[in-house]
């Protein structure tokens, strides 16, 4: 999901605000996934296994995040995640426009 570029309306606005403040919970989260897990942290976004192993190894390293949280085991190292967290640009076409016609159902549903 994207920010509205140019809010229009109050609603576009709460929207962004929201967006923002959630956007910025899940990249904490990510990074501190990423600095208990090395595993799944390589630079350059790409995968070292099939994305069939990726997934599995995300469910399992979720889960024993989990498991280490609710019993108060420290990370080892910084949490901080040194790649920009900026996710690649949205791709182009359909699903693009898909995706703008979502935002606008929800900037309508939930923010007005």
């Amino acid at each position: 999901m994207v920010p509205v570029g140019q809010p229009a309306n109050a609603a576009e606005g709460r929207y962004n605000t929201s967006l923002k403040k959630t956007r910025v919970v899940v990249e904490q989260i990510i990074g501190i996934w990423k600095a208990r897990f090395k595993c799944v942290h390589q630079k350059g976004g790409t995968l070292s296994y099939t994305p069939l192993k990726c997934g599995k190894m995300a469910a399992a390293t979720f889960l024993l995040h989990n498991y280490c949280r609710r019993r108060n085991i420290p990370l080892l190292d910084d949490p901080e995640d040194p790649d920009d967290p900026n996710p690649a640009p949205a791709a182009a076409g359909a699903r693009l426009a898909a995706g703008q016609a979502r935002r606008r159902q929800m900037i309508q549903e939930y923010f007005s």
